[in-house]
């Protein structure tokens, strides 16, 4: 009998993070409603493959889902240190205290 259980984390869609962190980014400077806003946001998600009816709905799964929510809010954190050019810490690995 073969059980479909699957322990391991959640897979993470890399293409929602990015969006999701670009709309981010796009927010702390424009704001979240004011017209240039707006069409920044439907320019990023466009960018990226969405509508954005289509990547309202992809965030709403996250957010109801708890199990999926924090590994995705992790990929979320790495993927804003990569941008800004902090060194990725390997899982189980902590930094040489001096």
């Amino acid at each position: 009998m073969l059980c479909a259980c699957d322990q391991g984390a959640p897979s993470i869609d890399s293409r929602l993070v990015t969006t999701y962190v670009d709309i981010r980014v796009m927010e702390q400077s424009l704001g979240t409603e004011t017209p240039e806003a707006r069409l920044a946001r439907k320019s990023i998600v466009e960018k990226h493959g969405y509508t954005l009816e289509s990547y309202k709905k992809a965030v709403d799964e996250i957010l109801e889902d708890d199990s999926r929510w924090v590994p995705f809010e992790q990929a979320v954190v790495r993927h804003i240190d990569s941008l800004l050019g902090n060194p990725l810490e390997t899982p189980g690995k902590k930094g040489k205290k001096k």
